[in-house]
């Protein structure tokens, strides 16, 4: 019950695993927000531009329907 202010630190074999673990976790991580970061940091939505809602108006149009375009609104 002794106490210890060493880091922990693992074992040798398992170092290189730890690090390539972490490694591709951040990789991912910085890969996500550089695709969708703006989404849910800025509140900016690409498909809520006007060139993309008349294209969605457009489907909508040519399919008789709104799906398209009642399913923004559903993710705010």
């Amino acid at each position: 019950m002794g106490s210890s202010t060493l880091p922990a630190v693992p074992p040798r074999p398992r170092r290189g695993f730890a690090i390539a673990f972490g490694t591709c976790a951040w990789l991912f991580i910085m890969y996500r927000f550089k695709q969708d970061g703006s989404h849910h940091f800025f509140k900016h939505h690409p498909w809520e531009e006007p060139r993309m809602l008349a294209y969605l108006e457009e489907v909508d149009k040519k399919y008789g329907s709104s799906l398209a375009t009642d399913n923004i609104h559903g993710h705010h």
